[in-house]
């Protein structure tokens, strides 16, 4: 089920669970400090392809360019950029699920502006897909060809009011729909909203021991 992704991987104990790999304990490092409700390998799927496919994450709380309850997405990590058919995967299970699939390629980081990215974020010259929501698929952080209406350099923000998180391609500052259909307020959700920043220094220096 796995392959590349476990070459030289160290498992990790941390927050009850034993991650396959310390990339991917990081990542829920970064999830429990920003207060974002995960679930570690939540299920294996047949994808159509025959390949049986176990999601690193699901986040039940964060959905793609809103704020409102969409299902919420699945989040793959990997330290690599993925190859053509580790990239059809996830397709195939954005396809079967119904659901976001959002692909990171290494550690969390604040960039000096307090963009929360990948690693494997790259500046790109191409225009933004022209799909429409029910076509779109799949969503990366990172610079990625995006065939198959994928969607490309994007980071997680979070509201001033409610604090509920999104992923959204593009500006800092978008409007919180959830505010505004709830209490008619206009609030903003920002990639450099201070507890996502400060989730991120702490995924990236934190000391695993054995304890988890």
């Amino acid at each position: 089920m796995r392959n590349r992704n476990e070459i030289g991987a160290i498992e990790t104990v941390y927050d009850g669970y034993r991650f396959r790999s310390r990339l991917e304990a990081r990542w829920a490092v970064f999830f429990k400090m920003a207060r974002i409700r995960y679930i570690y390998e939540p299920e294996c799927f047949r994808l159509p392809s025959g390949k049986l496919y176990l999601p690193d994450f699901y986040l039940p709380d964060v959905n793609m360019r809103t704020t409102e309850d969409k299902g919420g997405i699945y989040v793959e990590v990997k330290p690599y950029k993925p190859d053509s058919d580790e990239l059809d995967y996830l397709f195939e299970l954005s396809r079967i699920t119904g659901k976001s699939v959002l692909l990171v390629e290494g550690m969390p980081i604040c960039s000096d502006d307090y963009w929360l990215e990948g690693d494997g974020y790259y500046e790109y010259s191409w225009e933004p897909c022209d799909c429409s929501d029910e076509d779109e698929c799949l969503c990366f952080s990172g610079g990625y060809d995006h065939r198959k209406c994928w969607d490309c350099g994007l980071i997680f923000m979070r509201c001033y009011k409610c604090r509920r998180v999104r992923v959204q391609y593009g500006t800092r500052d978008e409007p919180c729909e959830y505010c505004l259909k709830t209490t008619g307020e206009e609030w903003s959700c920002d990639g450099g909203h201070p507890s996502l920043v400060h989730a991120a220094k702490v995924a990236r220096s934190y000391r695993f021991d054995r304890r988890g």
